[in-house]
């Protein structure tokens, strides 16, 4: 990522009681992203949140560097704070006669996020458990915490001591690292659980993929598809209900508002997208109809480094076009799923979407097969590139990740803010290019039943 520098016009939104100001004040704004449209959306975010209204752009976003600043300390030590902790910004600004300079100062904001009822309703939704089998019912009495990443075989395969990498998405850790994203050591038997099934459906139903190595069959794919597609709807309903409550709360702060609203329109979008999907898999595993399923395999004879299971809505494909918009409210969004498997001698890639998303999701994959066509070197960078970048639930082997070098791990993280950075507008050219050379995958065979 980038630093760029911007400076915003601004008035306090209520009285200073130190400074009494009038039109003419300054934000500077220090920020690491990717590109100056995110920059700016980031900045008049923030501004706004600290109770300052923004009047103009005095100028507009630039990228910067540590040179920019010599011999100037303010801007020096806003600087190397963006570029630690993300985002740094000063106002200064000038008394009612117009001469005199006051700052830099931040008013004290009037909201304050009540990150401990945060916290307590978040841990009460996560152990708020229901059975999300297609013939859930009064008989799913023992909810459990089912691993949406296999764990005998995928987890254990790249733990160390039994403990693994994973992303800290809890919002009292990365209140105490500043807000970025860092990732910490967890056992396996907590990694990627959910309590999304009863003991017995899920007994039941994954026993095919639990219990038996990828060879790959359609209902294989199916289960492993299913399974990706149930946790992130477990996980999305909780998140719209904490938002929800958040809101209901009591927010008097405008731009948190705004934010928190249209969190909540979006997540309402796709969740309403999620269930719509869920019934045609409960459709086609009810039938048996495992053939419903189209997939791309990729074989892998190397060690695995990551495990992961997620799902998205592919917006542009691996050459920067756009297959769907995902702002668009008045369309249905066409969804894959991903994840890593366990095979013989070793694991696989998989790429799987119900029939009913064909119609993006063919396009999606043709796209990767022409990145991979032209330059066979990339198919691996790009794979790991799309697993880092649209996968939360997703896990690392201690191995690997202790020896990565330390700008490879700052990298990683970066990237991973994608799926985290509600502020950010995704960028077309996101799957192209990035992390080349990290995971120094290669793959030996596709297997695929796409059309």
């Amino acid at each position: 990522m980038k630093i760029f520098y911007l400076q915003l016009k601004v008035k306090p939104t209520r009285k200073n009681e130190k400074y009494d100001l009038v039109e003419g004040a300054l934000a500077h704004c220090w920020i690491k992203e990717t590109n100056p449209q995110n920059t700016l959306a980031k900045a008049e975010f923030f501004v706004s949140k600290s109770d300052w209204e923004i009047t103009g752009v005095e100028d507009y976003p630039i990228e910067v560097n540590e040179s920019n600043f010599s011999g100037k300390d303010l801007g020096t030590e806003n600087y190397l704070k963006a570029k630690s902790e993300g985002i740094s910004i000063a106002y200064v600004g000038w008394s009612r006669d117009g001469k005199t300079t006051a700052g830099p100062f931040q008013l004290k904001q009037s909201y304050k996020f009540p990150i401990s009822e945060y916290i307590d309703y978040q841990k009460k939704l996560s152990q708020k458990g229901r059975c999300l089998h297609y013939e859930n019912g009064r008989r799913c009495n023992e909810i459990i915490k089912a691993h949406s990443i296999q764990k005998n075989q995928s987890l254990s395969a790249i733990a160390q001591n039994g403990h693994v990498y994973k992303i800290s998405a809890n919002i009292g850790f990365l209140k105490k690292n500043k807000g970025r994203l860092t990732y910490k050591k967890s056992g396996i038997n907590k990694v990627s659980t959910f309590l999304g099934f009863c003991k017995r459906h899920d007994n039941e139903l994954f026993e095919p993929i639990d219990n038996d190595l990828l060879i790959p069959t359609d209902q294989q794919i199916l289960l492993y598809s299913y399974r990706s597609l149930c946790r992130e709807l477990f996980v999305s309903e909780n998140a719209l209900e904490l938002v929800k409550n958040q809101l209901g709360n009591g927010v008097n702060q405008d731009a948190i508002k705004k934010m928190l609203s249209g969190y909540v329109n979006g997540k309402s979008f796709g969740l309403k997208n999620l269930n719509s999907h869920k019934l045609e898999y409960d459709k086609s595993l009810r039938n048996k109809s495992y053939s419903d399923i189209k997939y791309v395999v990729f074989k892998s004879r190397q060690k695995p480094i990551i495990a992961f299971s997620g799902i998205f809505y592919p917006d542009f494909d691996f050459l920067g076009r756009q297959l769907q918009n995902l702002g668009d409210y008045s369309r249905d969004l066409q969804l894959i799923t991903f994840c890593s498997a366990p095979i013989e001698k070793s694991w696989a890639y998989i790429f799987a979407w119900h029939q009913t998303s064909s119609n993006v999701c063919v396009d999606f994959m043709r796209s990767l097969a022409t990145k991979a066509h032209n330059d066979v070197r990339s198919l691996g960078d790009a794979l790991f590139r799309l697993a880092i970048t649209n996968c939360e639930n997703l896990a690392i082997s201690p191995e690997w990740w202790d020896k990565l070098k330390k700008d490879n791990k700052e990298k990683i993280a970066d990237r991973a803010i994608y799926w985290a950075d509600i502020l950010s507008v995704t960028e077309e050219s996101y799957l192209i290019d990035g992390l080349e050379g990290i995971s120094d995958w290669k793959f030996e065979k596709v297997i695929s039943n796409m059309d």
